[in-house]
């Protein structure tokens, strides 16, 4: 059985819009610590990984794109950093 191709859209649509959620939450939190805004970042990371990787492997390389430069901008709140990130994850689910 061939079932590790098998890609499902409405599933992965599904955990992507609750990492998204969850990073709206975040984002809210003025007291939103760069800790929490990293394990937040590394789990969107993971996510997408999981959901994209057997569909269209550049929505998840074009996002370690932006984790990259979030990353090398010590600048950058970490509600800012959430929001970014949230930027690309709402537009990846239009590509779905």
């Amino acid at each position: 059985m061939m079932m590790n191709n098998y890609y499902n859209r409405e599933l992965a649509f599904k955990f992507i819009k609750e990492v998204i959620d969850d990073g709206l939450q975040k984002m809210g939190d003025p007291a939103l610590s760069l800790g929490v805004c990293n394990m937040w970042i590394e789990y969107s990371k993971k996510v997408l990984e999981m959901t994209t990787q057997n569909y269209n492997p550049s929505i998840l390389l074009n996002y370690l794109k932006i984790l990259n430069k979030i990353f090398c901008d010590s600048s950058i709140t970490p509600q800012n950093k959430v929001g970014m990130c949230l930027e690309y994850l709402i537009g990846t689910l239009r590509l779905l």
